[in-house]
């Protein structure tokens, strides 16, 4: 610390502190964190009223602890466990799906070893998202399409749809946040969807 002295009008000296070079970079880095807050929160708060999801994608899929094989499977069916990994999947495409038990309810997923996993900028994981399962779960529909029996927006419907419920989980700057993410993610599948960017069928590659 340094001090310095100083006259005031009325004769009164005065004697401060002159902050060090240390403390006054601590200062700077605590005023720049307090405005980035302030900016995500501003953010957040100007994209509420785009994210608040709809009764239709929030609601519950829990899914099955035991598949059964069932030719008339729905793409949701392989996905949440109610139907059976479909014969010669795992030959074809390299891996074994397998079941987890996620918050949001059984899930068939593409394991990690296979690459299964969020992609593009977002991770599994972050400050207040955590959307492991649900891409695990999205990579394997995705495979059922490139499998010749899945359909593409089944997959993306139940991602959002997941992914909406874990955001419910977070505290509430953080879920609407989370919600943010979730809605940009929609929105990427959404512009690949409409550009014809379908997952590569087994027969072409």
């Amino acid at each position: 610390m340094q001090s310095a002295v100083a006259q005031t009008r009325t004769g009164m000296v005065e004697t401060w502190t002159r902050p060090t070079p240390a403390r006054r970079v601590r200062r700077t880095r605590r005023m720049a964190g307090r405005a980035g807050t302030l900016l995500i929160g501003i953010l957040i708060g100007m994209g509420s009223v785009h994210l608040l999801p709809s009764r239709a994608a929030t609601l519950a899929t829990p899914g099955a602890a035991r598949c059964a094989t069932d030719a008339a499977a729905t793409t949701i069916d392989y996905l949440v466990g109610a139907a059976c990994p479909p014969r010669g999947f795992a030959q074809k495409l390299g891996y074994e799906p397998v079941l987890v038990r996620s918050a949001e309810g059984w899930r068939f997923t593409r394991p990690s070893w296979a690459d299964g996993r969020c992609n593009g900028p977002i991770r599994n994981r972050g400050p207040f998202w955590d959307f492991a399962v649900a891409c695990q779960t999205h990579d394997y529909g995705y495979d059922l399409v490139r499998f010749g029996i899945g359909n593409r927006a089944e997959a993306d419907v139940l991602l959002y749809r997941d992914m909406l419920r874990s955001c419910q989980r977070q505290w509430v700057v953080g879920s609407e946040a989370c919600r943010a993410v979730a809605d940009w993610a929609r929105t990427a599948l959404r512009a690949g969807d409409a550009m014809g960017f379908d997952p590569e069928p087994l027969a072409s590659v």
